[in-house]
């Protein structure tokens, strides 16, 4: 037990030795009400003038901490304890102003407030105010001197407007936060990796009643912040008291084709960049180490390939680290992808980032991916390509159209008629002025004497591929899909698709078989199974010393011939097929970092031609 949890113990236990005291004070003429569970609470709400309501805020996460902060403060109030040193004490060591309330004889009732007395109102200044810091830090004061400036005044007879700032703003984070935590809460489309089901600049709420609202694991954090203070590396939470994962009911279960939003699984160690955007620790040292491989063994990297391309393979048992996700990384590099950064940080489950994605497949069931298309269990229709999926096309030039001043497709067209956004259209230098869109060179198919042909290559679903494909400057149009290649390992990075390991031969376009667990599944412990579901066992499933060596897997230093999952598991895809870091890059969403789901679009912003009136109020589909 860490002190967090004996700290917790013992305020309850001053609690039930020192209500029945304060009761007796305030005139409560039976002690045994005191210590009845629950009970007690309700009579506490009474003596300090509280709705008997509040006794539900009792059993809510972090909420309860606030509002168990507030009882504290009416009860030092109930004994005229105003002064500075009094407040603090009783906000930061209840575990000492409470029984001393309840047991020293000089603590007696006073009278409340007289608020038309000016001596009251002095006496209350310096309490209100620390009490408003504590309830809303900088931004209760903010707020209060804003509305000074404009010619708000303390109302004659009436409560100071720190007083009324301290119960209004109490009431909007308490309210604010049981309808963020349990009902619905605000999200943001950052990345085009759900494009076009869902676009960039899209404004949505995510509905926590479908799968059953998760309680919040790390209480104790700034309110409405997820995990940094904005602009700054600073983490909103602390961790030193936590609760263990637990989730309400739901209405429903997570199903094939639902939009989900989710805790970042790789999360758990992200690099924050000085821009405060946390990048996946694991990749970069992945590719650190393959770097730094190439360099010692004098491999250079020419033409989009590797010299030796096998070399991948001739890493050392000795300059091989394996860690609980697998990770392979050489000691000698591991501290080198934080440089000029704001560094490592690890994260709790409910304060990695929030990703949104499509599930495409629940625990029980059995993925492959063959040239892009989704098996599940086998079946190739299993999961239906949503209309607006996203694929890199080529698509193959006979021109440079002076229409569109020299270039064979006008980047304008392409983001007013089919928002391509930049970010689909990567710049290359091919000396022309101000280059639009990623080009290139391919052979011409059976041709020996060196032809080629150009294209440009953009991320489109495969409707509007046809459209652009019927413009004349457009002789052809593709996908060019990923193969399996035990050749080249290193294409968005080394090892990059999930297991990350190069036994693997994987690739985004044709992937798999692979099962994903289920609750209560066992599974046999062979190397295959060893690779793809050890950190599955090792970091979402809490087991510790979890290695393979001499040809068995070891978990929690003992030899496994088979391993039981403890929850379920998911498959997260995003619509942008060609365009999205998910499931196929980190492996499986585990349902202890489910969020929600998508409900409805209440604004959204194209970041290039402005608001998207067409969007506004649409449910998600």
């Amino acid at each position: 037990m860490g002190v967090p949890q004996i700290l917790l113990y013992l305020m309850i236990a001053i609690y039930f030795a020192s209500l029945s005291k304060i009761f007796v004070k305030a005139g409560r003429e039976n002690k045994w009400e005191g210590f009845i569970p629950g009970y007690n609470i309700w009579v506490w709400l009474k003596v300090i003038k509280k709705p008997w309501w509040w006794i539900f805020f009792f059993i809510i996460p972090f909420v309860n901490f606030i509002v168990t902060i507030a009882c504290n403060v009416e009860t030092a109030r109930l004994f005229g304890k105003y002064s500075t040193k009094d407040t603090l004490l009783t906000i930061l060591v209840p575990w000492y102003m409470i029984p001393h309330l309840a047991y020293a004889d000089e603590n007696v009732l006073v009278e409340e407030t007289d608020w038309a007395k000016q001596s009251d109102r002095d006496e209350r200044k310096n309490h209100d105010m620390l009490t408003l810091f504590f309830i809303a830090p900088f931004v209760g004061h903010a707020l209060y001197f804003v509305f000074r400036l404009v010619g708000s005044k303390d109302k004659p007879k009436k409560k100071t407007m720190a007083k009324e700032w301290t119960d209004a703003l109490g009431f909007a984070i308490v309210a604010a936060t049981i309808i963020r935590v349990f009902f619905f809460e605000a999200f943001t489309i950052p990345t085009g990796s759900m494009e076009k089901t869902m676009r960039v600049g899209d404004y949505l709420f995510v509905n926590k009643v479908k799968y059953g609202a998760k309680m919040p694991e790390t209480p104790l954090s700034v309110p409405f912040i997820h995990n940094r203070i904005p602009g700054t590396h600073i983490p909103s939470f602390v961790e030193w008291f936590k609760i263990d994962y637990m989730r309400l009911p739901g209405y429903s279960d997570v199903e094939r084709g639902d939009i989900v939003v989710f805790n970042w699984p790789v999360g758990d160690t992200v690099i924050l960049h000085d821009d405060v955007i946390a990048h996946d620790y694991y990749q970069i040292v992945r590719n650190h180490a393959w770097m730094s491989f190439q360099r010692a063994s004098g491999i250079a990297y020419t033409n989009g390939g590797f010299e030796d391309q096998k070399a991948n393979y001739l890493l050392s048992e000795k300059n091989r680290i394996v860690d609980g996700g697998g990770l392979l990384y050489n000691p000698s590099v591991q501290n080198k992808p934080i440089e000029k950064t704001g560094g490592i940080t690890t994260l709790p489950v409910d304060k990695k980032e929030n990703y949104i994605k499509r599930c495409v497949a629940i625990a029980g069931d059995s993925l492959q991916i063959v040239n892009g298309q989704i098996r599940i269990n086998g079946d190739a229709g299993a999961m239906p390509l949503p209309e607006e999926a996203l694929f890199t096309h080529r698509f193959y030039l006979n021109s440079f159209d002076p229409q569109f001043g020299g270039y064979p497709l006008d980047s304008a067209y392409l983001v007013d008629e089919f928002e391509v956004y930049p970010s689909d259209l990567p710049r290359v230098d091919f000396n022309y002025q101000n280059p639009l869109y990623s080009m290139g060179y391919e052979p011409v198919e059976g041709d020996t004497t060196g032809k080629t042909r150009l294209f440009a290559y953009f991320n489109v679903s495969p409707a509007n591929a046809k459209k652009i494909g019927a413009l004349p400057q457009v002789d052809e149009v593709k996908i060019v899909w990923e193969e399996e290649s035990a050749e080249n390992p290193y294409t968005d990075g080394y090892c990059s698709v999930f297991p990350n390991d190069p036994s693997f031969h994987w690739s985004k376009d044709n992937f798999g078989p692979v099962y994903i667990p289920k609750a209560g599944d066992k599974i046999e412990m062979n190397e295959a199974n060893f690779i793809i579901y050890k950190r599955s066992i090792a970091v979402y499933e809490k087991n510790e010393d979890v290695y393979w060596k001499d040809g068995a897997a070891y978990i929690n230093g003992k030899v496994a011939k088979s391993y039981t999952f403890k929850q379920n598991y998911y498959w997260m895809m995003g619509d942008n097929r060609h365009g999205s870091v998910d499931s196929r890059f980190w492996g499986f969403v585990p349902e202890d970092h489910v969020v929600g789901t998508a409900s409805f679009v209440w604004f959204s912003k194209h970041p290039e031609t402005g608001i998207r009136w067409s969007r506004i109020f649409s449910f998600v589909d």
